[in-house]
């Protein structure tokens, strides 16, 4: 987990999104993610803040360390209802079904175009993104 926990104000100002990934790629199933891979959006573009491996405890853990870091989205390959319930229940955004490498995925997320990334078989409307303050602007860089 990354060392320092930022402040809301930061948090605002720039977004954090955890990516969970296998190697350079999106994870074929959240819970098969090998690390969980944290980046903050600038204006010149996205910031590598650190990575994790799953938690002891499983997918329940992992919501609230997501929170505590500061994260606004998380970004997944499959994932189950019963996988989501655990970031739906803490408030947290989540865009499942997701697949790709972890640069077009972080293009994709900078021009908001993560759909294009849905994996084949995937329906935009299963929820693509799900929780509060997730749209189109979720990632839009306010200058201080």
């Amino acid at each position: 987990m990354p060392r320092h926990r930022p402040s809301a104000d930061h948090t605002i100002r720039r977004p954090r999104v955890c990516l969970a990934c296998h190697g350079q790629r999106l994870a074929t199933l959240l819970e098969t993610a090998s690390a969980f891979c944290l980046y903050r959006f600038e204006a010149e573009g996205p910031v590598a803040e650190g990575s994790w491996a799953m938690p002891a405890e499983g997918l329940p853990a992992l919501a609230p360390l997501l929170l505590r870091a500061g994260v606004v989205l998380l970004v997944c390959g499959g994932a189950t209802c019963c996988c989501l319930k655990h970031f739906t229940r803490h408030g947290l955004a989540v865009a499942p079904w997701i697949a790709g490498d972890v640069p077009a995925v972080l293009v994709a997320l900078r021009e908001n175009r993560l759909e294009t990334l849905l994996a084949p078989g995937a329906r935009p409307g299963r929820g693509l993104a799900r929780g509060p303050g997730f749209g189109k602007h979720c990632l839009e860089i306010k200058e201080s």
